[in-house]
């Protein structure tokens, strides 16, 4: 048992070390925004409904809206997905896929945050902490790809 030790100790001083270049608060970012997703998506249609039965809501515009939010939830998960997996496998190009797809995100929330035709405060809400989730994680992910950028360099 004993010379057992000491060959997996001198295998591992073989291996080189490297260093993991992923971000961790990146990925529990995106983790979370996952959750909240789910949250925002079934709390918005719901509202949706609401605001479509008691508020005299312009038809063809109620119908544009409910469509902008089933796009945001539609594109979304891919920039998670492709977020996700450029952090995980530290390549650059699903996390630059990602970055651009938060730019329409950036704004489809904004337009939902003071444009659109009834905003309630859970809207205000919502439409806040998911511009604040792509914020970081803008920032998060740029970071993060300029770092496996220039270790892909190096």
């Amino acid at each position: 048992a004993g010379g057992h030790l000491c060959h997996a100790s001198s295998s591992a001083a073989a291996m080189p070390a490297t260093q993991m270049l992923s971000s961790l608060p990146l990925q529990v970012l995106y983790y979370f925004n996952g959750w909240f997703d789910v949250l925002f998506f079934l709390v918005t249609i719901a509202l949706y409904i609401y605001k479509g039965n008691a508020l005299p809501y312009p038809s063809d515009t109620l119908g544009l809206e409910i469509f902008g939010i089933i796009m945001i939830a539609l594109i979304e998960p891919c920039r998670l997905i492709l977020g996700s997996r450029g952090n995980k496998t530290e390549t650059v190009t699903p996390l630059g896929w990602a970055l651009g797809l938060s730019l329409p995100l950036f704004g489809a929330h904004t337009y939902y945050l003071r444009f659109q035709v009834f905003v309630v405060r859970i809207d205000q809400i919502l439409n806040i902490i998911a511009i604040c989730f792509l914020g970081i994680e803008f920032l998060l992910s740029l970071i993060t790809a300029l770092v496996f950028w220039q270790n892909r360099r190096s």
